[in-house]
């Protein structure tokens, strides 16, 4: 009897520990929706997260800037930005951090709940630095923070939120979400971008505008 306990017991423990993991590895596609709340704009843009584990690519559109490109790796801590200019494509890579935290923004508790996405996520106070009165924002911890560029400091991916930036204030809605894994050729760099340091990105930007001005 006290095999059968013991093997019951184990079989649990395994099974805790499995889904207790769940959250902090996500393969899958995120979809938000971005709009500007402090002031009447009928402009909305769009951001993707593509999640492979370690792996995740954000992609940003908007009517002004376009198509804008982040490939992070968490292990490793390194992340590209993709960037096509006049003179060439660039992948300017950085330093990224394994726990970022936005200083900017403190997360408090609260209560209730609001379902997003298909998802049920947990309501938050949000105290941002440059925003006057708490916001509430949604999460959930069924998916880690980490897989969201901002924010990781939140106790679980955050469904809801703001960004408040010297352009505005923004609201990012979860719109979709797909569990289907993104293929790994979604992660690497394209062969026609060249991998360059910010510094040398920031002397090749310099040499550019120093010859445009002498050509002007």
């Amino acid at each position: 009897m006290p095999r059968i306990f013991n093997l019951i017991v184990s079989i649990l423990l395994v099974s805790w520990s499995s889904w207790s993991q769940v959250s902090d590895h996500f393969n899958g596609t995120l979809v938000y929706h971005i709009e500007r709340v402090d002031i009447k704009d009928s402009s909305t843009s769009k951001m993707m997260i593509f999640a492979r584990d370690s792996l995740i690519k954000i992609v940003n559109f908007s009517p002004d800037l376009g198509r804008q490109e982040t490939i992070k790796h968490l292990v490793y801590q390194k992340k590209y930005v993709l960037i096509e200019l006049a003179e060439g494509k660039f992948a300017i890579q950085m330093k990224d951090s394994l726990h970022p935290v936005n200083k900017a923004c403190e997360f408090k508790a609260t209560r209730g709940h609001v379902k997003i996405a298909g998802i049920r996520g947990k309501k938050l106070n949000a105290d941002y630095e440059l925003v006057k009165n708490d916001l509430t924002v949604v999460y959930t911890k069924k998916i880690s923070s980490k897989y969201l560029d901002a924010f990781t400091n939140a106790p679980g991916l955050l469904l809801m939120y703001y960004v408040a930036n010297d352009h505005g204030l923004f609201k990012y809605t979860l719109e979709s979400i797909d569990y289907k894994t993104p293929p790994i050729a979604l992660f690497l760099i394209p062969s026609d971008f060249q991998k360059v340091s910010m510094d040398e990105f920031l002397r090749k930007s310099t040499i550019t505008k120093e010859r445009n001005v002498k050509n002007n």
